[in-house]
């Protein structure tokens, strides 16, 4: 009897430990794993990557948006199903910032049977010639934040920390802090370098990186995107606007 009691409770021990592990693992389970195989069986669908509610709304309360009321949670993303103009779609809001972009693109791919993903939003300017409310697509973008921070003192005909070993590099360009000071005095924070992004092609070997800087769109999707047409909700009035690179 004591030796039944003992194996059952080392048996229960054993599926809670199972299934905890599972949760923690963020495996795909239950009701959540039927969802995602029912709805992947309607893919392939293209992928919108929002960063929050502000910017979602406007589309969610957009007429051409038609919701098939499926909705998944999951890692703390809602998954939202729908089409537009009759093309399946799945919207996501990833949150702010680069970190929680790729987060939420990489469990749409990872989940969904997924053609494609745009992402849209709100973006800064230093371009004169665009406005509020103007429509832009990029051809390229570029991370920036990737910096090599210069010892003060050196300058532009220092090197780098290992940059002769394919480490850091001058070849991208520098901002110097100093340029910026309202009374033209120098600035102990010196120079920063601009860097590379390491990228592991999907397609490439396994921990062997590339380096890239500026990052092309899709071709395809950027040349449907010079036909496309703005339609006019407000007195202002918005183009779509074709422009060559943008940092973040």
């Amino acid at each position: 009897m004591l030796r039944n009691i003992c194996s059952t409770f080392i048996y229960v021990l054993t599926f809670i430990f199972i299934l905890s592990q599972e949760q923690a693992n963020g495996a795909l389970h239950g009701t959540t794993k039927k969802m995602v195989e029912e709805a992947n069986k309607k893919g392939p669908y293209l992928g919108l990557v929002i960063p929050n509610l502000f910017e979602m709304n406007p589309l969610l309360s957009n007429p051409e948006y038609k919701s098939t009321k499926l909705v998944i949670d999951y890692a703390g993303r809602r998954f939202r199903f729908g089409k537009i103009h009759k093309k399946p779609v799945i919207l996501v809001m990833s949150g702010m910032g680069l970190v929680n972009a790729a987060v939420a693109t990489q469990l749409l791919l990872s989940l969904f049977e997924i053609e494609g993903v745009i992402h849209y939003g709100i973006a800064g300017n230093a371009n004169p010639n665009l406005h509020i409310g103007d429509v832009t697509i990029a051809e390229y973008w570029s991370h920036s934040a990737m910096w090599n921070w210069q010892r003060y003192g050196d300058g532009p005909e220092n090197p780098l920390p290992f940059e002769g070993d394919g480490g850091f590099t001058r070849e991208i360009g520098y901002l110097k802090f100093a340029t910026y000071s309202s009374n033209g005095d120098d600035n102990l924070l010196n120079n920063v370098w601009y860097q590379a992004e390491e990228v592991y092609p999907v397609d490439g070997t396994p921990e062997q990186t590339q380096q890239a800087f500026w990052i092309p769109v899709d071709p395809n999707y950027f040349l449907l995107s010079k036909t496309l047409e703005v339609r006019i909700l407000y007195l202002y009035t918005s183009l779509i606007t074709i422009i060559l690179k943008v940092f973040s």
